[in-house]
């Protein structure tokens, strides 16, 4: 039994966790709001202060238990940020309980350790987090984004210290503390950097901005440690934390609400907030310009840092935008690439290849090639095996091309070659390879091809080996030369299918019927369609010429729908004017083409309905090749046979795999080749064929069908053979109803 991989059981989130963090964070407002008041101990305010974030990274812990992957990887980070947070709150809330002061808060180096810890915690996150792509371009524009940001950022924070210093008059640890609040910003700044650039995250958009805004809590901190400075036992610091252990949890919260039972496909961004990422520079760079502008009109000069900090932030910007022109030229590369070559087997496609074509000098050939019956084998198999065998055959043309052409895929089955010189030879070295199996659906497949050749200087032999190609396809043949008589050929065609389709309105087709007689006393019971096509000028088109223009052309499906209509309504006529099983089968050639329309069925059996005719009068006959790829067309058989319609295949033991066909073809009779019929009455070794075929087809209970009997001594021949039906001159030419009817009355009369 097939086992199935093992669902991800679905996980709760805590009810408790949501509540107690925001209850923390008010319970901070209320505290805030009293001190303003009344006195009380410093380090109440730290009691919240450390709870929340503590609340935060049980949170993110939870989800680094559950989740996998790069969602994993990425709370982890956001959980040891939140750990390095809490260090540092309970070091702050030491450094207040064991150091006197008067005026800022007092904060120790190891305390403004941690919180940078907490920060490079936070960044870090973000840029590992996967955004839909991991080049190494990508890569470099987020870490250069970070540092104009930055940068950008320092050239801000350093303008707010030198104020806020004399102002305040605070201590250089506060200065410091100022600066890492300042860090802690820019963490939410990236967290907005790469919502924007990202164009697929696994953490959904909800966690990210819940986390940007914990970015707002760093400077709006040392605003109010300036505010708060008048009431000693409330801080600014401590004001905030509850707020980042609340946003904390409510981002692990979005993502544990967005994750599924299934892993869910990582959420896709938007194009244009993609495009969005590209204004960073620009802003940062607008507003530096612009503070440094309002700093230099009220103080008349700059500060090196400020100097130092704008060079930096142009050579960044410049940096930044070199990337960018660097990614969409590859960009442009790849989807130039594409443009011009075949995704599947990566060979050069249809407008790479013409252009090569028109852009050789000198002597070149062109080959081009198409695979026969593709469609059956690709119905049969299934595309996934059809996909292998064109990948399998595009290797073939790699190997006998090697450097000496250009390989392309066209389009669908057909594949071509570009090669200089006129290589006479090359056309055999292809075919005698096609000897060999390809591999597809671990079968091995022999694949026959049409091929169409053109060799010369000119700059149209790309059309010319289309014309030699088609060529090839109409005359059933295998390689094809293009020579100038192609041309009138084409042109003939092109000018006989314009006739036939007029001729279906005008009148010009008729149907012609060949009595099926039962041997050995010649009593007819059944007839075989066959169509003729008298023009208006007098002239008669056979079969053998309007036939495969009608199938090249597709006008093969309207053309047999009308035959078969055509039929059905001469049956009924028939039914009436003699006895209903006056004639047992009235037959009707059915070709490839239209075995390949899924309408077909439906069609025949509007056709019966439409004229009261039973389907087990009507005969389909097809030939062996047209189904022996299984597939569509073999699936429009069955489809037939359980209509009622009986099916015969004809010119039997010429096609391919007879014997099989018996087997997977719903087949009620079997109508033997005149191939075999020509040799009764000479050697045992020339009857053998049609002695066997006989057996068999009593042996599977099938009628059997003698075609092309032309002399009384074959005719005897095969009733002592076993055969109980036959056609041919030696009985009846193809005549119009009239005939039909004529014989019908005649073996009444015979009968009676």
């Amino acid at each position: 039994m097939a086992r199935t991989a093992p669902r991800r059981k679905a996980h709760r989130w805590p009810g408790w966790i949501t509540p107690l963090t925001v209850v923390l964070a008010l319970v901070q407002l209320l505290l805030l709001l009293l001190g303003v008041h009344v006195g009380f101990s410093r380090q109440l305010v730290w009691v919240p202060a450390v709870a929340g974030p503590a609340v935060a990274v049980a949170a993110c812990g939870r989800l680094v238990m559950l989740a996998d992957g790069a969602v994993r990887v990425f709370w982890r980070h956001v959980a040891l940020g939140m750990v390095a947070v809490v260090l540092a709150a309970l070091s702050q809330s030491i450094d207040i309980s064991t150091t006197a002061y008067s005026g800022m808060p007092p904060i120790s180096g190891r305390t403004l350790l941690l919180y940078a810890v907490a920060t490079f915690f936070a960044i870090w996150s973000m840029l590992r987090l996967p955004g839909g792509g991991r080049s190494w371009r990508q890569l470099t524009t987020a870490v250069l984004d970070v540092a104009v940001v930055a940068v950008t950022s320092g050239i801000a924070a350093s303008q707010y210290v030198d104020w806020f210093t004399d102002r305040f008059g605070a201590s250089v640890p506060a200065r410091w503390l100022n600066m890492v609040m300042t860090a802690i910003a820019v963490a939410g700044v990236v967290v907005v950097i790469k919502i924007m650039s990202a164009r697929r995250s696994p953490v959904p958009q909800g966690a990210l901005w819940w986390l940007a805004t914990i970015g707002l809590l760093g400077p709006l901190s040392t605003v109010l440690m300036s505010l708060l400075h008048p009431w000693p036992h409330l801080n600014g610091t401590a004001a905030v934390l509850p707020f980042v252990g609340l946003f904390g949890v409510l981002a692990a919260r979005a993502q544990c609400r967005a994750a599924s039972v299934e892993p869910a496909p990582a959420a896709v961004v938007p194009a244009f907030a993609y495009r969005r990422g590209n204004v960073v520079p620009m802003v940062a760079t607008g507003l530096t310009s612009l503070s440094l502008a309002v700093v230099f009109l009220r103080t008349g000069h700059l500060t090196s840092v400020q100097v130092g900090g704008t060079t930096l932030l142009l050579l960044l910007v410049v940096a930044r935008q070199a990337v960018a022109l660097g990614e969409n030229a590859a960009l442009l590369n790849k989807v130039a690439h594409q443009a011009m070559h075949d995704e599947l087997t990566g060979l050069v496609g249809r407008r790479y290849f013409t252009a090569a074509v028109a852009r050789a000098r000198g002597v070149h050939t062109v080959v081009l090639i198409d695979l026969k019956q593709f469609r059956e084998l690709n119905d049969g198999l299934g595309p996934e095996a059809g996909d292998e065998l064109l990948v399998a055959y595009a290797s073939r043309l790699r190997r006998l091309a090697a450097d000496q052409a250009l390989v392309a895929r066209p389009g669908g089955d057909e594949f071509g070659l570009l090669l200089h010189g006129e290589q006479p030879d090359f056309a055999d070295r292809l075919l005698a390879a096609n000897a060999e199996p390809l591999h597809a659906a671990g079968q091995e497949v022999l694949v026959d091809v049409f091929v169409g050749i053109a060799h010369g200087d000119a700059g149209d032999l790309y059309r010319r080996a289309e014309v030699a190609l088609r060529a090839a396809v109409a005359a059933g043949g295998r390689a094809v030369v293009y020579d100038a008589s192609l041309e009138r050929q084409l042109s003939h065609r092109a000018t006989m299918a314009a006739d036939l389709r007029r001729a279906l309105v005008t009148g010009e087709l008729q149907m012609l019927y060949q009595p099926i007689v039962e041997l050995p006393h010649g009593r007819p019971t059944g007839v075989e369609a066959l169509i003729r096509w008298n023009r208006a000028d007098g002239q008669v088109i056979p079969p053998t010429e309007f036939i495969p223009v009608a199938e090249d052309s597709g006008l093969i499906v309207e053309l047999g729908a009308w035959i078969i209509e055509t039929v059905c309504a001469q049956a009924a006529a028939w039914r009436r004017e003699h006895a209903a099983d006056a004639l047992r089968s009235v037959a009707v050639n059915v070709s490839a083409r239209q075995l390949l329309d899924p309408a077909l069925p439906d069609m025949v059996a509007a056709a019966l309905g439409r004229h009261g005719v039973p389907a087990r009068q009507l005969t389909i006959e097809i030939t062996e090749t047209a189904v022996f790829g299984g597939g569509r067309a073999l699936a429009t058989v069955h489809a037939l046979s359980q209509l009622g319609v009986a099916i015969a295949l004809d010119d039997f033991g010429t096609g391919h795999s007879s014997l099989g066909l018996l087997r997977t073809c719903p087949v009620d009779a079997i109508k033997v080749d005149k191939s075999f019929i020509d040799g009764l009455g000479g050697t045992p070794q020339q009857e053998a064929i049609a002695t066997a075929l006989t057996g068999i087809a009593e042996t599977m209970g099938l009628r059997t069908v003698a075609e092309g009997v032309e002399t009384a001594d074959q005719a005897r021949r095969l009733a002592e053979l076993g055969y109980r039906h036959a056609q041919g001159f030696h009985f009846a030419r193809p005549m119009p109803p009239a005939g039909i009817d004529e014989l019908l009355r005649q073996n009444h009369l015979t009968v009676a």
